[in-house]
């Protein structure tokens, strides 16, 4: 069966018929109307949405004249930035409730009767059609410019204004579930940073600020190495095809806190290396490159390689406490000995640092569990943001033509 181009793969069941191809400049209306920088609040327009440059720059951003021209952007009309260096633009639209102004190189559009401002704001942002079009921009240099004129010659399949609102206000609606549970995950991340502040005590004092009920008595400070083995493992010669391809996880730096590891290696290839194994619950510290200062929990048994250290209590102390207070500490680990966060850790390192704890190991398996709860909860809200995040790129793939 030949597959109707000018329909889409799901739709809502009320609407029949053809979508009909039009010029995007046929259903857009250009706002040109300019005006100073003391009239509104001056935005940014990037990737991630509309913000005013105050809030954007963490302050008034260097270098902005308020004297200087900008473009007005009325409320719920939409802009973009009209330089990128990818071939990708994103568009927003004004929902501040107030104008804004931005840059007078950036267009501000709304649409007319025809056509429906959330329907084309998402496929302007989403459709697989509008992505090719933007990427035949590309004329050579390191920057694509899409001008507004440019813009109205994005040919696209319209269906009728009701369909549109029924597609634009779905997806508007989905958009804002995801936004609701980003802003849940954020809470949840900075609720949890906020106890790790309060729940280990400050440099140079020797009692945390929050403390279980029953707990008293000061901390003490211990090496690392003091209280634990540790040990970094080895590839296997990647030349010997024979080494993977086996049944033993080969955990890499980047997937210490993963479920599942890309590569997997053969007995073989793990008794003639320096690779060692590792168990579910073992901590696992990044010493090497981009995710240098990275901490994990082990959840599967496999074999590390040469850019992890392995870290296991001896002394009874909570692995889950230790895994926290250097996942705490990671920035100011990684500020010590890493200049310009380049370079890399080293067991020797590791070993060294002095952490504060507490003496009675049910307060540090009391500390532990409360952010083994904490952790588990944020991982939960991740996978269903993650999976709400797929669900909607399903919808996108199919609900446009």
């Amino acid at each position: 069966m030949v597959k109707n181009k000018s329909i889409p793969e799901i739709r809502f069941p009320e609407f029949t018929g053809n979508w009909k191809e039009r010029n995007l400049g046929d259903v857009l209306i250009e706002h040109k109307e300019l005006t100073n920088g003391h009239t509104f609040p001056i935005a940014t327009s990037s990737r991630k949405g509309l913000f005013l440059q105050s809030e954007y720059f963490n302050g008034e951003r260097s270098g902005i004249d308020s004297t200087l021209t900008f473009h007005l952007v009325p409320e719920n009309y939409i802009t973009y930035r009209h330089m990128s260096d990818d071939s990708t633009f994103h568009f927003n639209k004004n929902v501040m409730k107030t104008p804004i102004l931005v840059s007078k190189e950036y267009p501000v559009f709304t649409t007319n009767e025809e056509a429906f401002d959330e329907f084309i704001l998402r496929n302007l942002n989403y459709s697989a059609a509008f992505s090719n079009f933007s990427h035949m921009q590309k004329k050579g240099g390191t920057r694509v410019r899409l001008y507004y004129n440019v813009l109205q010659t994005y040919r696209l399949l319209l269906p009728t204004v009701e369909e549109q609102i029924k597609i634009g206000s779905f997806l508007k609606k989905f958009d804002e579930i995801i936004d609701l549970q980003q802003q849940e995950l954020t809470t949840l991340k900075q609720t949890k940073q906020g106890f790790l502040q309060k729940m280990f005590p400050k440099e140079g004092e020797s009692v945390p600020e929050v403390r279980f009920p029953g707990f008293t008595g000061e901390w003490e400070q211990r090496k690392l190495g003091d209280i634990t083995e540790s040990f970094s493992g080895g590839t296997p010669s990647v030349g010997n095809k024979s080494f993977y391809g086996g049944n033993i996880p080969f955990i890499r730096s980047a997937e210490i806190n993963s479920e599942t590891t890309e590569l997997f290696i053969t007995e073989d290839g793990f008794n003639k290396s320096s690779a060692k194994t590792v168990k579910k619950g073992d901590i696992l510290y990044a010493l090497y490159g981009a995710t240098s200062g990275e901490v994990g929990i082990s959840k599967l048994n496999g074999a590390i390689n040469q850019a992890i250290l392995a870290i296991k209590p001896i002394l009874g102390d909570n692995p889950y406490f230790i895994y926290q207070w250097l996942k705490k500490s990671k920035n100011t680990i990684v500020n010590t000995y890493l200049q310009g966060g380049q370079g890399n850790l080293s067991g020797s390192i590791v070993k060294d640092l002095i952490l504060s704890l507490p003496i009675n190991k049910d307060e540090q398996a009391k500390i532990g569990e409360f952010f083994k709860h904490f952790d588990e909860v944020i991982a939960f809200n991740q996978r269903e943001l993650d999976g709400l995040k797929q669900t909607k790129k399903a919808f996108l793939q199919k609900i446009f033509v």
